[in-house]
């Protein structure tokens, strides 16, 4: 007997309102830094991601330090750096393809774990004896940040570790409500170098808000893009189409410009993530066949 599911997906009515990406409009050196690309970028090697992940985590997070180490954040109690984001680098440059280690989540997840993990701290220091409390704060604070990243579609796994040093790291809790703003700087910063270091021979990121498609295109945006594929242009500049359809079949459509996805069926970011793996793998393929079949017709 199959048991009722409760599902409910906020991006069913946050992307109604959410514009479609523009990147393919950007100036091109600008767009790749932002992570489009014209067709799908091609495996370089597990040795060369180790390097880069090295360099990226290395310079990210220096970066991040130098800058936590500013006067005017050392005036206010800044640390050195806060721990969780060590972790988020081993997304961010490393497994940069996850959907987890996107800038929605990772940008949106610390904001919202540090929010819920400093508010649930503050709550419980109206108690006399917090220190001895501490333990359960962090427990509260980490199930509530994982249960909101879910709701909110926002799942990045460091920013647990945010909301639970808020609570049980002295050092951290002293700072209060400024922890928001700091971890929020230093996602950013983390973000902004990942866009720089993982495109050299990468791509990042995969998706900026979610791989499901938007809001209509605009007229002046087809014309654009009309316009550049008389000048020799590529028409893989328009974002892949991803779509939930009225219809109760039990099958997911996949082919290498969209996916279908029936609307009684909702997937988390993981799953959307495959998703994007196949259907890129199918317009690889069929970029492939399709420049066989122009050879074999010239070789004829």
């Amino acid at each position: 007997m199959n048991r009722p599911s409760l599902n409910f997906d906020v991006d069913r009515y946050i992307n109604r309102i959410t514009p479609r990406s523009r990147l393919y409009l950007l100036p091109k050196p600008l767009a790749w830094l932002l992570g489009h690309r014209e067709k799908p970028v091609g495996q370089i090697g597990n040795v060369l991601v180790w390097f880069w992940a090295f360099l990226g985590a290395f310079v990210g997070l220096l970066v991040i330090m130098a800058v936590f180490q500013m006067e005017a954040l050392q005036s206010k109690g800044s640390p050195i750096v806060i721990a969780s984001l060590g972790a988020a680098a081993i997304l961010e440059y490393q497994t940069i393809d996850s959907p987890l280690a996107q800038p929605r989540n990772a940008i949106l997840g610390q904001l919202f774990a540090a929010f819920i993990g400093v508010g649930i701290t503050k709550l419980f220091q109206f108690n006399s004896n917090f220190e001895s409390l501490r333990w359960i704060a962090g427990a509260l604070a980490v199930g509530l940040s994982s249960a909101f990243m879910g709701f909110t579609k926002t799942i990045h796994p460091p920013a647990g570790a945010t909301a639970l040093l808020a609570a049980t790291t002295p050092e951290i809790t002293i700072l209060g409500w400024f922890l928001i703003p700091l971890i929020l700087l230093g996602s950013v910063l983390m973000v902004a170098t990942a866009c720089i270091f993982n495109n050299i021979q990468r791509q990042f990121p995969i998706y900026w808000w979610t791989p499901m498609d938007l809001t209509s295109a605009k007229t002046s945006d087809i014309e654009r893009v009309d316009e550049a594929k008389m000048a020799g242009g590529s028409d893989s500049q328009r974002p892949i189409v991803y779509e939930y359809e009225n219809h109760k079949m039990p099958y997911i459509t996949i082919d290498s410009e969209r996916v279908v996805i029936p609307d009684w069926i909702s997937l988390g970011p993981e799953e959307m993530g495959i998703l994007e793996i196949l259907r890129a793998k199918l317009q690889e393929g069929s970029r492939t066949l399709s420049t066989s079949s122009q050879a074999t017709d010239q070789t004829v």
